[in-house]
């Protein structure tokens, strides 16, 4: 029988689901005030901040006692991606129904379970008059999907004295990776979006001969750019390794850069999920995903571009980005202009950002993690995208990815995907996790 507090937990994920944030336009007020109404429930103040019309944050806070360290459970974000495919859905993706064991919506996994987690553990706290050394701080924020300008991004430049903090645990992590070996995030990849732009010379089609046709050359540069191979760096798939307490043989196929691509070629087949991650963690990426040019099939094209989506690793900035740039493109570098992608938001970069991967705090986390699964040891990972993270690293906060997955039922990693859902043991553990970290960290 489930108990009291897990009821309240999936009631909290259902009704999340069911607000239906998308992201655009996200409209997250709706969740921020029923997590407020929740909070208010249990006799718990909290502050909501409007960062734009209908676009909420809500901070809450449990003081501390003394000078100890403050932990944040957050920024957990509330808005979902859209659903593009309605009908391949087995239910209704915003009815946050409870069927086989699992709640079934959008978001349910990235990342609205653990809003509902945290929000149920920051209550058992209150209710059980913790006493922390520190702050204990829960933020629930906006717009995470979108870069998090108006959320997490936001409370930084406008609240920070809010939302300042020592620790945070936040989205992904929690699989299991072998038998007693839990993943966590203690950084992630960095992001560059760059437009590259070819001129040539117009003409008619019919007569292309010694033209200068800019699609020609993009093409060139596409095939430039696909075929280049940044340098490898083995020190996030080392930190892997160590945690996996792999054998020698495949310790040296996970970190030494020469062995790397014969690895990467084996698993790409066998294991193709992994060879894409440990391809992604080990370089820069550089992937070209939109391209424009011509105006008319006629026409010989005078100009032509291509969106690149480039993923740098901690460390390295715009200067680095550029220079491999301009080495995978070689002679074509001359012909090449290479600016930020246009936005109506002026350009975005983020710079990779980890947190160190052993440290007392990571410890807690593993003291926590064994309270429900007995000589579990955990597993850093570095987290190929970008994440609301950043914001509380650039103030110096160490920030995790940090939860629990049932190691039986698996973890159905449907993020963004079709039949998104989260069991019901995973929301119980990701809720004791929390609640065990905070209680014996700030205790």
């Amino acid at each position: 029988m489930e108990n009291t507090s897990l009821k309240e937990t999936i009631r909290l994920l259902s009704e999340l689901i069911q607000n239906k944030c998308v992201n655009p336009p996200g409209n997250e007020m709706k969740s921020i005030q029923t997590v407020q109404r929740i909070l208010h429930e249990h006799d718990i103040e909290s502050q909501v901040f409007e960062s734009a019309p209908n676009r909420g944050n809500l901070v809450a806070r449990i003081p501390g006692t003394g000078s100890g360290p403050k932990l944040m459970f957050g920024p957990a974000h509330v808005d979902v991606v859209p659903v593009e495919n309605v009908d391949a859905w087995h239910e209704d993706p915003f009815s946050g129904i409870v069927k086989d064991g699992y709640v079934w919506g959008r978001g349910a996994w990235d990342m609205l379970f653990i809003v509902a987690a945290q929000v149920q553990a920051f209550i058992r706290l209150h209710e059980e008059d913790f006493q922390p050394r520190g702050d204990l701080i829960l933020l629930v924020v906006c717009d995470e999907e979108a870069l998090g300008k108006y959320g997490a991004g936001w409370m930084v430049k406008n609240h920070l004295e809010l939302v300042k903090t020592d620790y945070a645990v936040t989205e992904s992590g929690g699989m299991s990776f072998a038998p007693g070996k839990i993943t966590f995030m203690s950084g992630e990849k960095g992001l560059a979006w760059k437009r590259m732009s070819f001129k040539g010379e117009s003409g008619h089609g019919s007569m292309p001969f010694g033209r200068d046709n800019a699609i020609v050359k993009m093409a060139k540069a596409v095939t430039r750019i696909s075929n280049y191979n940044p340098p490898i760096t083995t020190k996030y798939l080392r930190d892997t390794a160590d945690g996996l307490e792999l054998g020698f043989v495949q310790h040296l196929m996970f970190t030494n850069p020469w062995l790397l691509p014969l690895t990467l070629n084996r698993f790409k087949s066998q294991a193709p999920t992994l060879a894409r991650y440990m391809y992604s963690v080990s370089r820069m990426t550089i992937s070209p995903n939109i391209a424009n040019g011509g105006v008319k099939v006629n026409v010989v094209p005078e100009k032509a571009s291509i969106d690149l989506d480039i993923r740098p690793l901690p460390g390295q900035d715009n200067e680095y980005i550029m220079s491999q740039l301009r080495q995978a493109l070689g002679p074509l570098a001359e012909e090449a202009e290479i600016e930020d992608l246009p936005s109506d938001e002026g350009p975005f970069m983020s710079i990779g950002n980890s947190s160190p991967s052993r440290s007392d705090f990571v410890d807690a986390m593993e003291k926590a993690v064994r309270n429900e699964i007995p000589n579990a040891t955990l597993v850093p990972l570095i987290f190929p995208a970008t994440t609301d993270c950043r914001f509380l690293r650039e103030v110096g906060a160490e920030v995790y990815g940090f939860s629990l997955f049932d190691p039986e039922t698996g973890v159905h990693d449907l993020s963004h995907g079709v039949n998104e859902r989260v069991g019901i043991k995973t929301l119980d553990l990701t809720q004791k996790v929390y609640y065990h970290l905070a209680r014996d960290f700030l205790k």
